[in-house]
């Protein structure tokens, strides 16, 4: 693979900027407000540590050992692995159209702050889903919000740019996804402090209830969630270890991104719970963490000051980092699939970029539809939850027990100082303990599932049930697109005989 980060720091904040995105400032504090405040984040943080770094780093080296995306390592693990890295890209770009929908709700918020403060914090939780959304609630099409669906069509506007420029715009694109967020999401985590019961808020959130630690929902939410939020199991962290300088020392790197993940993910959840307290909105909880975020981040903004102009000057601003955070989100997914396309098929970056620009776009217009708050709770019910928990289990057993794995230690720890991967506990991790604790703790999950979820049927299909099988079908789909063809086919074929 020619591309290749200029430097160490380049790789750093591209996969930060993939890291760190809408699963932090949106999908963990709603969800960890929903499942316990710090017993959630307590088993975060435990998960992240022993589970999420260790695949973290293994992820990386392969990238970086084989030179190219998720296909090609997972064949290097096991006959027949390419059907599992295709099928970790397709999750990637299920994922991708989802975030692009949510980017086109955040650039809307940014176009609608000035109403919103103006309206007042009584109206601020349902403004998006009523004002702007237009949501029925139900699932059900009867129209689509213009707005939304512009924004939609302007976000995967700058997502084709994105994506044309290589690893350099991912890398570049960074800076500006990552700090402008965060410095937000820090003004009204220090806003949230001056509620009159922040203390309660945050004594909510960072002291855990122990009784909860014995709900297997915690546990599984919380594994989910660390997989998903690194960007494991789905393609992006092997094709950025792709682009690796060789000399790069991986584990102090690999934990520079965890703890930023970390960081940006407990921040933003002092935002979301000082909020949720001082406006008195701990009704607002809903199933999904994403459509939480969405009914109490715009009361955080017309809440912040007095003063309603400077409220919305700080919204507009808010909101249109946070949708750069999304785009970069979308980018990385989208790189995961498009990497390996390129390499496999010898295509060129900029073409391909725009077919699947322009067709995925046309796919998440949907989520300006009078149906898309049912349709991204389901989305990302099945996507980023139970897909990526299959994934994971088939990832770590084949990482953990071949041949090309056990020798990742060595590749991790190759241009290591005294900082390095404990080769023991790398083992234990991937080859036992992931494994078997996620599958332990997936089971139930999987056996509620076929209970029902109580959507609509078609949505349930379409955007649960139906992209989940997809995502495996995809698998041996793409493993036979890109087999080559046999020499005489290929010669009766150049002649014209049919």
């Amino acid at each position: 693979m020619a591309e290749r980060f200029k430097s160490r720091g380049r790789f750093i904040l591209a996969s930060v900027g993939a890291a760190v995105g809408l699963g932090n400032a949106l999908r963990f504090p709603g969800l960890c407000a929903k499942y316990g405040g710090g017993a959630f984040l307590l088993v975060y943080l435990a998960a992240l540590l022993v589970l999420g770094v260790p695949l973290l780093n293994a992820e990386i080296a392969l990238g970086r050992k084989i030179r190219g995306g998720a296909p090609e390592c997972m064949n290097s693990l096991f006959k027949g692995g390419e059907k599992l890295g295709w099928a970790q890209c397709t999750n990637s770009v299920f994922t991708a159209v989802l975030y692009a929908g949510l980017a086109g709700w955040i650039l809307a918020m940014a176009f609608s702050v000035f109403p919103l403060c103006a309206s007042g914090a009584e109206e601020a939780p349902r403004y998006f889903f009523d004002r702007v959304l237009h949501a029925s609630g139900d699932g059900v099409i009867t129209g689509i919000s213009p707005l939304v669906a512009i924004c939609i069509a302007a976000v995967w506007v700058a997502m084709f740019f994105c994506l044309k420029g290589g690893a350099d715009a991912l890398s570049g694109a960074a800076k500006f996804t990552v700090f402008t967020p965060v410095a937000l999401l820090t003004l009204i985590s220090v806003r949230g402090l001056f509620y009159g019961n922040s203390a309660e808020a945050l004594t909510a959130l960072f002291m855990p209830d122990f009784s909860k630690l014995s709900s297997p929902e915690i546990w599984i939410n919380a594994l989910g969630q660390v997989f998903f939020s690194l960007s494991l199991a789905v393609g992006i962290m092997p094709a950025y270890g792709a682009y690796l300088p060789e000399r790069c020392n991986i584990f102090p790197t690999s934990l520079v991104i965890a703890a930023a993940d970390a960081f940006v993910s407990v921040l933003a959840s002092v935002a979301l719970f000082t909020t949720l307290y001082g406006c008195g909105l701990q009704g607002e909880i809903g199933q999904s963490g994403i459509i939480t975020a969405f009914s109490v981040y715009p009361a955080a903004i017309a809440g912040l000051f007095e003063n309603k102009i400077l409220c919305g000057v700080v919204g507009v601003l808010f909101y249109f980092s946070l949708s750069l955070m999304a785009v970069q989100s979308g980018v990385s997914m989208l790189e995961a699939a498009l990497s390996p396309v390129l390499k496999k098929f010898s295509l060129k970056r900029g073409k391909t970029a725009g077919m699947f620009c322009v067709f995925l776009g046309t796919v998440s217009l949907i989520f300006a539809t009078t149906a898309a708050d049912v349709l991204v709770e389901i989305g990302d019910l099945f996507v980023n939850f139970y897909n990526v928990l299959v994934l994971c289990i088939i990832e770590c057993v084949a990482v953990g027990w071949s041949k090309e794995g056990k020798g990742l230690a060595e590749e991790i720890n190759r241009y290591s100082g005294r900082l390095k991967m404990p080769r023991k506990a790398f083992g234990i991790s991937l080859k036992f303990l992931c494994p078997a604790v996620l599958l332990a703790l997936a089971a139930p999950q999987f056996i509620k599932l076929f209970a029902g979820l109580g959507y609509p049927a078609w949505a349930q299909f379409a955007f649960g049930w139906g992209a989940g099988i997809a995502v495996f079908i995809s698998g041996f789909a793409m493993d036979l697109l890109s087999r080559p063809r046999p020499a005489r086919l290929r010669k009766t074929r150049k002649i014209g005989i049919k």
